[in-house]
């Protein structure tokens, strides 16, 4: 790392979930870049997501840490959103980057630096994002969550390959947290909202402590939010593939009624029925798609609340540890 030429002034912002081992590890790790770096690390925000352990109130930490205690557990996007809009209510002039991350050591903090470097040189005019090069999970969650991106592309037009480790420039902040969809998906809102982001390369590290809490139903249901806010988008597209269907099937009935009235050929007669049965399945499919797509179009005309307004709703307490 280079030496302390031009101090960098950062806040981190962290949720955490019943990890209250690992988040210590993790100031631990965050103490050490602030000695071999150029970073400041001004404040760290731990949104604590409704846990039903607590961090020991007399613990002493080496860097100043703001604790925002929900109301209860509102999931790991939506703390991000809460955390993100505490921040920027009560952003210090002196930060120059948000670092957003997770607390459970798979997020290398080492990489803030890699991070930090990017964000200088795109002139803190876009939000940098951590794209894993090498991840360690099973062959399974890897494979589903390939699978994931892939569908995520199919169905969005959108190309999404990282997640919510990101340095946010002071300049973005604002915008970030008023963005509605980010209540439902942090990268996923940022795509959506045209705001210019750009990605590079990192390592997935290890956990601190105990393991992952992003299990198989934990992935699906992360990858229906970041789907959900592309809901137009999405309907239109499975119009159009049920559209298309129907006519391969409707082509196939006929080619069957063509064979079994003008050749000799014997056509079963099971296979006029089961096209009449998936010619009303598409049918049932069009319609609901068609309904989906109205209701998301009517639902352009109701006005969308970003997170910064409402967030407070959902902050029980804050408790602050000063080094």
């Amino acid at each position: 790392m280079e030496g302390k030429s031009k101090y960098i002034h950062i806040i981190i912002v962290a949720p955490v979930y019943n990890d209250w081992e690992s988040f210590q590890f993790l100031i631990e790790e965050l103490v050490h870049l602030k000695k071999v770096s150029n970073i400041v690390i001004e404040e760290v925000v731990a949104v604590n997501d409704g846990s039903t352990q607590s961090i020991d109130q007399d613990k002493s930490f080496s860097l100043p840490i703001t604790i925002v205690n929900l109301n209860n557990n509102m999931g790991h996007q939506r703390a991000i959103s809460i955390g993100l809009s505490y921040v920027n209510d009560h952003l210090k002039e002196v930060v120059d980057q948000i670092v957003v991350m997770d607390c459970d050591g798979e997020d290398r903090p080492e990489d803030i630096y890699k991070l930090v470097q990017a964000q200088i040189a795109a002139n803190n005019k876009s939000i940098i994002f951590a794209k894993r090069e090498k991840r360690s999970e099973s062959f399974l969650f890897k494979l589903f969550y390939l699978i994931y991106k892939y569908v995520f592309s199919l169905l969005t037009t959108q190309h999404i390959d990282f997640g919510n480790y990101s340095s946010i420039p002071r300049s973005l902040v604002e915008k970030t947290v008023s963005i509605p969809e980010l209540w439902n998906h942090y990268s996923g809102a940022i795509i959506k909202s045209k705001i210019s982001y750009l990605s590079i390369g990192t390592d997935r590290g290890k956990r601190y402590h105990g393991s992952s809490k992003m299990n198989f139903q934990n992935l699906v249901l992360h990858g229906l939010s970041s789907i959900s806010i592309y809901l137009d988008i999405v309907s239109v597209r499975l119009l159009f593939l049920s559209f298309f269907s129907s006519i391969i099937v409707g082509v196939g009935l006929l080619v069957i009624l063509f064979l079994g009235l003008f050749t000799n050929i014997i056509v079963s007669s099971w296979s006029s029925a089961i096209g009449l049965i998936l010619i009303n399945i598409l049918a049932i499919v069009i319609l609901t798609t068609f309904l989906i797509l109205l209701f998301q179009l009517n639902q352009k005309s109701s006005v969308k609340y970003p997170p910064k307004s409402f967030y407070k709703t959902f902050i029980l307490s804050i408790s602050n540890f000063n080094n």
